[in-house]
């Protein structure tokens, strides 16, 4: 009997619920259609909440930041800037509210029947977990470097894989290869691989990217994956790189900062990536400045997402 009651009280709370939130009725009317008291809606309203029927999502107050988003279109090749700002003075959670701006714009660059390449790391973890569920049929989504590591670490690629898959609906095509090895004749007989083959071949004719860059630090994901050494990083940093983007190190031009080292990247090349539409570029940090910078002279970005603090951070310097 108590678990009949349990379930009927159940079918309350979210009886209520939607007619509250969803039909905009008064907690008045509600207890009228339902025989009860105004304080009784009131705190099954409140036990909805608690119980996790009611989940709350604050959304962005819109700020004016035209003037910033025309001076980055002014000074880089970009189609499209949103600037996302720094409201409660928390990285994680301004991460968070950049990863939702994308999230929700995403289904303006996806179509039917088109290819998707993502990327891994931080920043695209986060952002896997803000996806839509989107109304698409025949996207097939491929990762732009293998994900695999060579240290106990796990890089995530395949989550986010997955999380971009349940997003559209669409067929994963994985590369099941560490994103850099140890010379350039290893890559290319993995390229010959007719499983990472067909992902390369797919990217040359992609439709959207969605990616972030990452700055020359330690510790980083490639760093922890067992990619780069401490002896590299201080090579890189000496020789004039400045970070990477999709597990290719540039110069602050946003070119390939070596090109014996990266021919021992697997993956789409750096050109096959410029050469996509609909690239998004996701980053959030002023420590990213002067790798989004580069990436954003090397054409590697049509649509930005950042936060305000970076986004000013990156016209000063180019200041």
């Amino acid at each position: 009997m108590s678990e009949h009651m349990d379930v009927n009280k159940m079918n309350q709370a979210i009886r209520i619920t939607k007619m509250h939130y969803e039909l905009h009725y008064s907690q008045l009317e509600i207890a009228s259609k339902e025989g009860i008291s105004k304080s009784t809606v009131s705190r099954i309203l409140k036990s909805a909440m608690d119980m996790g029927i009611i989940e709350v999502r604050i959304k962005n107050s819109v700020s004016d930041h035209s003037d910033l988003e025309q001076e980055l279109l002014r000074r880089f090749p970009l189609r499209r800037a949103v600037i996302v700002p720094d409201l409660v003075g928390n990285q994680q959670i301004l991460l968070q509210d950049v990863c939702g701006a994308l999230a929700n714009d995403l289904p303006r660059y996806l179509k039917n029947d088109s290819v998707l390449a993502v990327a891994w790391g931080r920043t695209l973890a986060v952002l896997a977990k803000f996806l839509p569920r989107l109304d698409r049929k025949g996207i097939s989504v491929i990762q732009l470097s293998g994900g695999f590591s060579r240290a106990v670490y796990e890089s995530g690629a395949l989550n986010i894989l997955q999380n971009f898959m349940d997003c559209t609906g669409g067929t994963g095509y994985q590369i099941p290869a560490p994103a850099m090895v140890d010379h350039a004749f290893i890559a290319d007989t993995l390229k010959q691989d007719s499983q990472i083959h067909q992902v390369l071949e797919m990217a040359k004719v992609c439709e959207t990217a969605v990616f972030s860059v990452g700055n020359l630090e330690r510790p980083s994901v490639l760093y922890e994956m067992g990619l780069i050494d401490e002896e590299d990083y201080r090579d890189f940093h000496r020789r004039g790189a400045v970070g990477d983007c999709c597990s290719h190190f540039l110069n602050k031009n946003g070119d390939i900062f070596d090109k014996e080292i990266d021919d021992r990247v697997v993956g789409a090349s750096l050109d096959t990536i410029k050469k996509i539409p609909n690239k998004l570029l996701i980053a959030v940090g002023k420590e990213k400045t002067e790798v989004v910078a580069a990436a954003l002279r090397g054409g590697l970005a049509d649509s930005l997402y950042i936060d305000e603090p970076t986004a000013r951070e990156i016209v000063r310097a180019e200041s």
